[in-house]
């Protein structure tokens, strides 16, 4: 991923509403959201070269996101990220993902930002040169290659703006779900056009205190290519893919 917005207990019934956009090389090969463990159900799509992905879904609730940080450093001998979201959740309840989040060791990886997300507990890892974990506050927020919310940046700013006017107005979150998902359509701001590299696909999710999870995916650019419902696949009787 590369933007993710979040809102975090900002509406009653539903402690999570989140959107992000995936960027990436055009042409690195993926799969459509799946079931990427079958107990406890986890769903997400899948990262086809370095295997991994960038955003993991739980039937519980749980969600975990990766971006990659902005640095000049890659190592290629380093793990995937992609490794981090699916760790995440399969580390368990709030206290197991915190425990993970929190003993990571960022030399194994290339820079990055882990999401780690539940109805009670949201926390965001910045790893680099050492490992920062920050924990959220209820409200809007916008994760992207810096810092959660980094002051001073353009596109953060605009996004949480935005994010915050949606969150203050919306009826509802499938109506604020429906706001942010317009935004990620914005070619100026978060959905990004190049020929080699730009935004490959979207996804949402809200999570309401009943316990349902709304999952929802665009399987190309979200200005482009409509959302579609793949919740289904946090459903008992779904196969493995």
């Amino acid at each position: 991923m590369c933007t993710i917005l979040i809102a975090w207990r900002c509406l009653p019934g539903a402690p999570l509403v989140l959107a992000a956009n995936r960027d990436e090389f055009i042409g690195r090969p993926a799969a459509a959201p799946g079931i990427l463990v079958d107990h406890p159900r986890i769903a997400g799509g899948r990262d086809l070269l370095a295997g991994g992905t960038w955003m993991a879904v739980a039937a519980d609730g749980r969600v975990a996101a990766v971006t990659n940080r902005r640095s000049e450093m890659r190592d290629p001998s380093r793990r995937s990220r992609g490794e981090l979201p699916l760790a995440t959740l399969a580390a368990g309840d709030d206290a197991g993902m915190r425990r993970l989040v929190e003993g990571l060791d960022p030399a194994a990886y290339n820079p990055f930002n882990l999401l780690a997300v539940s109805p009670t507990q949201a926390l965001v890892a910045h790893g680099g040169d050492r490992l920062e974990v920050v924990e959220l506050q209820p409200g809007p927020h916008v994760l992207s290659v810096h810092d959660l919310d980094q002051a001073g940046e353009p596109r953060v700013e605009h996004l949480l703006t935005r994010l915050d006017e949606a969150a203050a107005t919306a009826g509802g979150p499938d109506e604020l779900l429906a706001a942010m998902e317009r935004l990620l359509c914005d070619p100026e701001w978060a959905c990004v056009h190049g020929d080699l590299y730009g935004t490959v696909s979207s996804s949402s999710v809200i999570v309401r205190d009943r316990g349902e999870v709304t999952y929802r995916h665009a399987p190309g650019r979200p200005c482009e290519v409509a959302h579609e419902d793949v919740g289904a696949l946090l459903r008992p009787g779904q196969d493995s893919r």
